[in-house]
């Protein structure tokens, strides 16, 4: 049976009752549990009927006269619904309830947030590369079509649990469709207003310098990406602070610390350390031109490890060469002559 969905204003009432869970919404997806609190845009699992598909289902907790979020809130769907990559969270279905409560299904990911893995400290470096260069196709992608993301953060990046429970190096990219679509990178388009009611549309830790002149396009996700590879790393984002206007100047005008200065006990190569902070260059025009670069940055430096240890150590290959060609011209030799004495 149909329940009928609460205004917003009943949706969360003073006990923290959320009485959306356990029943039905829009008679098409049943509310099983809340997975997140956001205030605005709260998340759910549910089930599609009459499918019984386990979605993740967002709805839009605003007033019903708020237009100008109800615009913005479908503008992210249609946005986000044009990207199609293995990469990227698919957006299955988009609409109202009866009483005009937006909300967007989402396919459903099993696995931890990599803020989640990221609470329990750094990665290994080769680890790392692996779950940036996944990032990076999702956002080359949406880049390609005309979509940044803008909020690039480790709380958007879900590992999705293979069929047998562990986690893997597969990683889904959430959140796209929070600003306007923007032209390809080489336009260099920009998009204005990234505001809403005054406060910045991100996290701070992870955002451009540019973001806060109101400019936000491919060259951005870039620097965000880079903040959050940095993270994966050390262990911590390049600059920490609890008050956002500190971060903001930070990003402007501090020099990214070099790894060794956060975790002089890590041993990350020099090569890796370069594709990061060439990422987190304050001027976009500094940076990578586009995603497609980054991901060959981060191509061959996933490379220069299965070719290290030749390198490392050609003396030693080459006297092994030589014992090899030793030891097969003496082995020839004692054929040869035995077979002599057998010819005599």
């Amino acid at each position: 049976m149909q329940t009928e969905h609460p205004t917003p204003s009943q949706a969360f009432p003073p006990w923290g009752v959320d009485p959306l869970v356990g029943g039905e919404l829009h008679g098409r997806f049943q509310v099983l549990e809340a997975v997140s609190e956001s205030a605005s845009t709260p998340l759910y699992r549910a089930l599609q009927l009459p499918l019984e598909r386990e979605v993740a289902l967002r709805v839009l907790t605003a007033p019903s006269e708020d237009l100008e979020a109800r615009q913005r809130f479908f503008q992210e769907a249609r946005d986000a619904a044009r990207l199609g990559h293995p990469n990227t969270v698919t957006v299955l279905d988009a609409g109202s309830t009866d009483v005009g409560t937006p909300y967007v299904a989402l396919e459903w990911l099993e696995g931890r947030t990599l803020a989640q893995v990221l609470a329990s400290g750094p990665l290994p470096w080769a680890r790392a590369v692996e779950l940036a260069r996944g990032m990076g196709r999702s956002l080359r992608q949406a880049h390609q079509r005309g979509v940044v993301h803008g909020d690039v953060t480790p709380a958007h990046v879900t590992l999705v649990t293979d069929a047998s429970g562990r986690e893997s190096s597969h990683v889904k990219v959430r959140g796209f469709g929070r600003l306007r679509p923007v032209a390809a990178e080489s336009k260099r388009l920009s998009v204005p207003e990234i505001t809403v009611s005054g406060s910045f549309h991100g996290a701070h830790a992870y955002m451009a310098p540019e973001r806060a002149r109101g400019v936000a396009d491919a060259r951005g996700d870039i620097y965000s990406l880079g903040v959050v590879l940095f993270q994966m790393l050390v262990g911590r984002a390049p600059f920490e602070s609890e008050d956002p206007l500190e971060l903001v100047f930070a990003h402007h005008k501090e020099p990214v610390p070099a790894f060794r200065e956060v975790r002089p006990e890590l041993s990350i190569p020099q090569a890796v350390e370069a594709v990061v902070r060439r990422c987190l260059e304050k001027r976009p025009e500094e940076r990578f031109a586009s995603m497609d670069a980054v991901l060959e940055a981060l191509r061959d430096v996933g490379g220069a490890e299965e070719v290290a240890e030749p390198v490392r150590a050609p003396s030693s290959a080459h006297r092994t060469r030589t014992a090899q060609f030793v030891g097969a011209f003496a082995g020839f030799f004692r054929y040869w002559s035995r077979n002599a004495r057998v010819r005599e």
